[in-house]
């Protein structure tokens, strides 16, 4: 059972991580499960003391590839949502520090050659029961398909797991991704994910990489085309603070005069 303290530090964790743009947040419970987990790279191999993985949800949109540049140059290895959820990763693990409970982001690769990550996203969203796996082996979710981004904390608060989706079956009637997948990386007769061959799935990314003299290049297919929850809704759009002198003259003149006398300077 959980302590009220904990379903407390839960909801208000909720409550956070939506206030931010996340649309949903939930708990897999580090000693259970994540038997999919290639080794060295479970939770317990990650935080020796963890109880708790906290995975959120952001819709990124149609734009998910999109990418900050400088000078016509890519900053980074990340997408923009990547940047994004990182920094609302580093707000949560924040948070939990400031609630007494010590707190993991974990970043790059355990295996950079091969492309995996210290610690799955993907698997931690499954385990979470944010989504399911899909044929292509990327998390389907049942509100935007797989248009999501998944932060993710490791704590050692023991917060009350929400346990995996089990009356969500996206693929069980589909094929589309079988059909368009360029290198034919995934099967219809193996069950999801154990039908997507990851290898030749990245091997093919990487050789569009090196044909396109582009680190930053992705096949999309399956992405893109994923039928489930697809909506053109935008996720997210830039934007910047206003300041003065987006303000026409005489209305900013204005409201000058009316700052200056509220704090009495010169007064």
């Amino acid at each position: 059972m959980c302590e009220r303290g904990s379903s407390d530090l839960k909801n208000e964790l909720e409550r956070f991580v939506k206030d931010y743009g996340a649309y949903a947040m939930r708990v897999a419970d580090a000693s259970k499960g994540f038997e999919n987990a290639v080794s060295g790279c479970h939770p317990k191999d990650v935080m020796k003391n963890c109880n708790s993985v906290v995975v959120f949800a952001i819709y990124v949109g149609p734009d998910y590839y999109r990418t900050l540049k400088i000078e016509n140059k890519i900053t980074g290895d990340d997408r923009i949502m990547h940047i994004y959820r990182d920094w609302l990763q580093y707000r949560v693990s924040e948070y939990l520090r400031e609630k007494g409970h010590s707190a993991v982001v974990t970043t790059g690769y355990f295996n950079r050659e091969k492309l995996i990550p210290r610690f799955p996203s993907k698997l931690a969203a499954y385990e979470a029961g944010l989504g399911v796996y899909g044929r292509c082996g990327i998390i389907i979710t049942p509100e935007y398909g797989p248009r999501v981004n998944f932060g993710v904390v490791l704590t050692d608060a023991s917060l009350e797991p929400d346990g995996k989706l089990t009356d969500f079956n996206p693929c069980l009637k589909c094929r589309l991704c079988v059909d368009l997948c360029p290198p034919k990386a995934i099967r219809e007769d193996v069950s999801p994910p154990m039908g997507h061959d990851r290898d030749k799935c990245i091997n093919f990314v990487l050789r569009l990489r090196d044909k396109t003299h582009d680190h930053h290049f992705y096949c999309g297919y399956c992405y893109d085309s994923c039928p489930v929850g697809k909506t053109d809704r935008l996720g997210f759009r830039l934007s910047r603070y206003r300041n003065l002198l987006d303000l026409a003259a005489g209305e900013r003149e204005h409201l000058i005069k009316e700052v200056v006398s509220d704090l009495g300077v010169g007064s």
